[in-house]
């Protein structure tokens, strides 16, 4: 799912290029990247 500027405050998807989560699973950690998730 991506957000759009219409759903953030103004200025807040200029500031937001990358969202990373680590998350735990059964065979180990893993990193995963969204790149520029407010379009």
């Amino acid at each position: 799912m991506t957000d759009t500027r219409d759903q953030v405050m103004e200025g807040i998807a200029e500031m937001i290029h990358d969202v990373q989560v680590e998350a735990t699973f059964p065979d180990g950690t893993k990193l995963v990247t969204v790149h520029e998730p407010i379009r």
